[in-house]
This record gives C-alpha cells, structure tokens and sequence, in this order.
C-alpha cells in the first residue's frame, strides 16, 4: 500500500521504515476503534477541544426524518465554537455533505441544549458514579471555556471531516465551499496506520493524525484590514481564539523572561465593583496581585503571593483571586486581558508577535 507518509523507527544512524497498512486490514473500526482514539485524545482536533458527546441523534422534528441520523462526536474548544467531527474509516465521497448537514443542526443549539448532551454523555460513558445533571454538566463545559461565552458562538461551528483518505470530489468541493464562503471553517484530516517494516504480527501499529486541508488553521490568525468585513460572530471566534492561544504565542517565542513579574488589571475586564473589592484586598498585600512568569507553555504563572511550586494559567489565576477576594466565582474573565507585563495585556503581545514576528 502506497503513502505519501513516510515513518521510520530510528536506532542511532539505523532506521527503519514503518509499513503503511489501513484500518481495515487491521479490522479497526470506525465507532469502536477510530472514535474512541479521538475520545482518548481530543488534540488530533486542535487544541484545547473537550469532547461534548458522542453519537448523538436527539434532533427534533415535526416529520421525525432526522430520526437516524449520528453526529459522531462532537467537541468544544476553549474560544466556546462547536466542533463537528465526521468519521470515516477508508473514504466516502460523501462525507462532506453527513457533515454540514450535521452542523446546521448543531448551529441551532443553545448552551442548555449542549448541556444536556453533554449530561446524557457523561452518564453514558460512566464517568461518574451517578447520573449527572444538566446544570453540573453546563458547569463543566462552561469551565473550559476560557472567559465569556455567548450562545451566539454556537451558531458558526468548525467541521471536521476524518478519513483514511479523501476523493477529488471531497476535496474540491470543500476547497470551493471555503473559498465561497470564508466564514466556513472546514478541515481535512486523515488518519493512517502503520507496521514495523516485514512484521504483520507482531509489534504494536503506529496510528497517524495529521490536517491535510488547509495547511493552517486560518482561525487562529490575527485579523488584519483585509477581513475587516467578516461576520460579526467568527470576528468574535478569532479573537477569542487568538486570547486562548496567547501564552502558547509568547511561550514559543520567548517574549518574556523566566522570572520576569506580570500584574493583575481587572479593569476593563470585569464590573467596577469586583474591580474596587479585588484591589481593596490586594492593597493589604501587593503580592497577591503579582504573578512571576514560569517557563511552562499551558500554565505560565505562578502567584507571587503563594510559596508554592505550583503553576496558573492566566485565566485560572485572575479567578482565584477574584474568589479569594470578593468570594464570588467569576467564569467570565479572559486571563490574556487581565495580566499586563510592561503595562501591555498578555493578549496585546501575542497580538503583536503573530502581526510583525517575535517583539524586539
């Protein structure tokens, strides 16, 4: 079987190829083998995705001739967009059209709509000893999304089509669809297995994930003039997307030094009253509004207030201080917006090195 992939084990200056093979030589299949890896390991999505449900086919329908249909799995990332996953082992030149149809559907959802799918998910898969509620559910989704979340994200998601391979009729009708309509975001990706070179037997396979369409994630890129007139809600995803991925910015691209001191600035970020309690409570202790920049790509922070070896993200810090201040649980802060390092946010950093590349 022939690969555009090529893999090798490496032994010193010895390397030796890995064999491609497919799913279904291997008798892998599609709900009990390829979406459980995606389950097990959501990042062959993108990052920061949790998994919302799997299989779901609760729609509702006056005729009821939406009965059958399964959206593989659906996921959430951390800027609050659905993500619409279609699953094929071998190809189908009609996995795009399963798709859109399922996030039309998906757009119509609201964030109690999510939760009780998410809930009925949770008590599927047993995660906890009891059945779940609605409202726990909503909390958990609400968590790992990173500062406000309005139902109107919901309304553009991100497909995801997964194969072995895709057709010339696949990929040139997604490539139209996304030119036509820039709003659509639209990913090609492909999954293949491999086995040590001579030896179907024995050995463990090697499962590759890999984006074949587009390139890049064009949702992660920072706006410039040129897309200035794109729809109000995807403007909202970039943006939001972009202050998720701030500390991974400046983490990679070394912008602040280990050790340097960040500050805390809720102002802007939340309502004038928790703002005037939280600097009440800091004045008894500069410290706790400080926080000392850590060499850590997903958790950068550590308090300066607290003798600990532990480390923050951005977000998870402003809320805890916030929560020891006021006493009160804030979901709804942006950690890129509420730490400043030479008087500029987290996010206006990172903003300025995908701009004009890394600061001088």
């Amino acid at each position: 079987m022939d690969s555009d992939i090529h893999m090798f084990t490496v032994n010193g200056q010895v390397s030796t190829p890995l064999t491609p093979s497919s799913l279904g030589a291997q008798s892998f299949l599609e709900t009990k083998h390829l979406e459980q890896w995606v389950v097990d390991n959501p990042q062959v999505l993108g990052s920061d995705v949790k998994i919302v449900t799997t299989q779901y086919d609760k729609w509702s329908s006056e005729f009821g001739d939406l009965a059958k249909e399964r959206l593989d799995v659906l996921g959430l990332d951390s800027s609050g967009q659905l993500v619409v996953v279609e699953l094929k082992r071998g190809f189908d030149s009609r996995i795009h059209l399963q798709a859109i149809t399922y996030a039309a559907l998906v757009a119509g959802f609201s964030k109690e709509t999510l939760a009780e799918a998410h809930a009925d998910y949770l008590s599927r898969i047993r995660i906890e000893a009891n059945s779940i509620s609605v409202a726990k559910a909503q909390e958990k989704l609400q968590e790992h999304v990173d500062g406000e979340w309005d139902d109107d994200i919901l309304t553009i998601p991100k497909i995801v089509l997964l194969a072995e391979q895709f057709t010339a009729q696949t990929y040139t009708t997604v490539k139209w669809l996304t030119d036509l309509t820039p709003n659509l975001s639209i990913e090609m990706r492909t999954i293949n297995v491999f086995l040590p070179s001579g030896d179907t037997t024995d050995g463990l396979p090697c499962v590759v994930f890999r984006r074949l369409y587009p390139t890049d994630d064009p949702t992660v890129r920072v706006l410039t003039p040129g897309v200035a007139g794109a729809d109000a809600v995807v403007t909202k995803i970039a943006e939001r997307k972009m202050r998720v991925r701030s500390t991974y910015i400046l983490h990679d691209n070394e912008v602040i030094p280990e050790g340097a001191r960040l500050e805390l600035c809720l102002r802007g970020v939340v309502n004038l009253t928790t703002v005037e309690e939280v600097e009440n409570w800091i004045a008894g202790d500069p410290k706790r509004g400080e926080a000392v920049w850590a060499r850590h790509r997903e958790r950068p922070l550590r308090w300066a207030a607290e003798d600990k070896d532990v480390t923050w993200t951005p977000t998870g810090l402003a809320r805890h201080i916030v929560t020891l201040a006021t006493g009160i649980n804030l979901d709804v802060i942006p950690g890129g917006d509420a730490w400043r390092y030479g008087g500029r946010t987290l996010y206006e950093l990172a903003n300025q090195v995908e701009s004009a590349g890394p600061l001088p």
